[in-house]
């Protein structure tokens, strides 16, 4: 009883000594940063030597099995020798009347810090007996262990806060989330900590990419410190959340000890150097940004929808479940097995319910959020599209019918392909999904697919997204994609015709493996589905990921989502059209803004308006931007219910005039 209390207490003594080291880094960090004289970067030099000294002792204690009082000699030892070179520096500063740069001191604070915090993790784990040993395997776990990554989160988090004055408002939510981020770290305890912090942690950087987006959106510019770092950001979640997915699966911790060194480089690097108020640059017109911006943040999503498919499932069951290759035998196999394994392993986690949940909670904040400004018209189509996505594509699906292949129009949500093998037995269901949803867009217009049952309304309708449109006409691939020219209608045509051919051919082979006619399958998987997931799984995601290129809705303008062009052309014959109340109004308009704010590029829609006082074409899909545009509310959408509504009131006309 008696060594079990000294030893909470000596716990409790660590851990008192864990937050005065804690506040005494963040005051050294935040004093770097503000320093304006060699006496007060001396001052820095001075707490971290000391820090650093402090340490070293205790672990030539354990490395050497020195006395105590040797140990303690140690360190006098190393704080004085680490002060000398510095205290001879600021006093020939001070002779010669001359100031250095400060990138020596932000290189020093950044590079000690991080020393004396593993130092420091690896020292307490050897006090409290957690380790025996100093070695590499040692090192490494101590740097996964709590005693490192507390700290350093505090660290962070205080730095920040006394730094709060110096950094506008915006990066301090940011660098309070990044030590959120990292205080949330799964590895650090075992048990019931593990799924808490991996699905906490989620949520902390859902809701910080929603209100990022949103932030970008209202101020269009950033300043180019701010810009720069969040992209080192990014990158930075991106490797602690890839970490983490590995470490569920194999419980390897080196990959995820060296993601968080480099997460909290990544931290010191923009905390002492970037001011955070220098030039402006206005991102939604410098393409370069926005397109690394856009797939950093896809990058860190997928990692943190693979952590939550992972922590769910059970990691091992997860990986198993999708069907990997073993990468072996001549170069020409292996590259072949290497391109199957990446397809799968993206594809799968992308289409996942759980990365499907986190993406719509994310895209479907951005929808409401543009909810407010919308048009009455709009604003139904849009609360019905986050329905849609939310009972169509994840509910249903997922957690009421899981096997729902033969179930038309859910089972199939994407037409053939997307249900599994083209088997006999599926063949009805097939068919009706395509009645279904070919009856759909008589009715009602090809929107019924892109913007409202399908997936990517959600993606491409909400505020930052939306936004993306103005990239529509700033190159000259998106400009030829978005106003479908002589070269934007050849490669819709050529790439729609390669689409079709491969599903119709892989349809065939699906159909007569499914007989067992031919066994002809792509490393165990059904040639049809394998397509599906390329087609929707990854193209898709480099397609969306890339409007800063090839412009928004490149899904629609180049051709390669047959669903959507299936039910565009089935529409050409349906009751869906845009209409005018007037068309001498559109002719006196000289904004023609209709035309500007449609993000397929339907820019002929003035002159159609004034000549036949109706715009109709396939690539028409309702989204509805060029109603709220219009200055004079000219415009509507006529469908199956205005028509029914037209000959009723001609009927009634007709019998009231007998």
């Amino acid at each position: 009883m008696h060594v079990l209390n000294l030893l909470i207490m000596l716990i409790y003594i660590l851990w008192l000594f864990t937050a005065l080291m804690a506040f005494a880094m963040a005051y050294a960090i935040s004093y770097a940063r503000k320093s304006s004289s060699q006496a007060q970067r001396f001052i820095v030099y001075l707490i971290l030597s000391m820090m650093n000294g402090m340490l070293i002792g205790p672990l030539f204690y354990y490395l050497f099995k020195l006395p105590f009082v040797r140990a303690a000699e140690v360190s006098s030892f190393a704080m004085m020798i680490e002060a000398i070179p510095f205290l001879g520096i600021f006093l020939s500063d001070i002779m010669n009347e001359r100031s250095r740069n400060k990138t020596f001191l932000y290189y020093y604070t950044s590079i000690f810090v991080i020393i004396d915090e593993v130092i420091m993790s690896l020292d307490f784990n050897l006090i409290s007996g957690s380790e025996n040993a100093v070695n590499l395997y040692s090192i490494i776990r101590s740097l996964s262990s709590y005693w490192f990554v507390l700290p350093m989160a505090s660290e962070m988090f205080l730095s920040a806060l006394l730094l709060r004055n110096d950094v506008n408002r915006f990066m301090f939510y940011v660098f309070s989330v990044q030590a959120a981020v990292m205080l949330l770290m799964p590895n650090i305890f075992p048990g019931l900590w593990v799924p808490l912090a991996v699905y906490i942690s989620g949520a902390v950087m859902t809701g910080f990419f929603i209100y990022m987006f949103e932030y970008l959106y209202k101020k269009q510019s950033l300043s180019n410190s701010s810009g720069r770092y969040i992209i080192e950001l990014l990158i930075g979640y991106s490797l602690m959340m890839g970490s983490i997915f590995l470490w569920q699966y194999n419980k390897s911790l080196f990959l995820i000890s060296i993601s968080m060194v480099i997460y909290m480089a990544i931290y010191l690097n923009g905390i002492l150097k970037y001011k955070f108020n220098d030039r402006k640059f206005f991102w939604i017109s410098n393409k370069k940004w926005s397109l690394i911006y856009m797939i950093m943040v896809f990058t860190s999503e997928f990692f943190m929808g693979a952590t939550f498919d992972a922590q769910y499932y059970g990691a091992s069951f997860f990986i198993s479940s999708m069907n990997l290759a073993v990468v072996s035998g001549s170069i020409y196999n292996m590259i072949l097995t290497s391109i199957y394994d990446f397809i799968a392993f993206f594809g799968i986690i992308s289409l996942s319910t759980w990365f499907l949940i986190m993406m719509g909670i994310e895209m479907g904040s951005l929808v409401v959020f543009r909810l407010k400004t919308a048009h009455l018209e709009n604003r139904i189509r849009m609360i019905l599209m986050l329905c849609a996505y939310a009972v169509y594509s994840i509910l249903i699906p997922s957690f009421i019918i899981p096997n729902n292949s033969k179930i038309p129009f859910i089972g199939w949500t994407m037409g053939i392909g997307s249900g599994g093998p083209v088997a006999p037995a599926l063949i009805l269901p097939i068919i009706l999904t395509y009645v279904i949803s070919g009856s759909l867009s008589f009715l009602f217009g090809s929107r019924q697919i892109c913007s409202l049952f399908c997936t990517a309304p959600v993606m491409y309708q909400g505020t930052f997204y939306d936004s993306m449109k103005n990239f529509n006409r700033s190159g000259k691939t998106s400009k030829s994609i978005t106003l479908s020219n002589k070269s934007g209608k050849l490669l819709y045509r050529i790439v729609s015709l390669l689409v079709y051919s491969s599903l119709g051919i892989t349809a065939v082979l699906s159909y007569l493996d499914s007989i067992h006619a031919e066994s002809i399958y792509i490393y165990g998987t059904d040639p049809e589905y394998m397509l599906y997931i390329f087609y929707f799984g990854v193209l898709w995601y480099i397609v969306f990921l890339t409007m800063p290129v090839l412009g928004s809705y490149a899904c629609i303008n180049t051709g390669y989502c047959h669903w959507g062009n299936f039910n565009r052309f089935i529409s050409k014959f349906g009751f869906f059209k845009l209409k005018v109340k007037d068309p001498a109004t559109c002719l006196t308009c000289r904004t023609k803004d209709c035309a500007k704010a449609c993000p397929v590029g339907n820019h002929e829609l003035p002159g159609n308006f004034i000549k036949n006082g109706e715009y109709r074409d396939s690539r028409c899909i309702g989204i509805g931007d060029c109603l709220e545009a219009c200055p004079n509310e000219n415009i509507f959408f006529y469908d199956v219910r205005h028509f029914i509504r037209e000959k009723t009131s001609k009927k009634g006309s007709v019998l009231n005039d007998r």
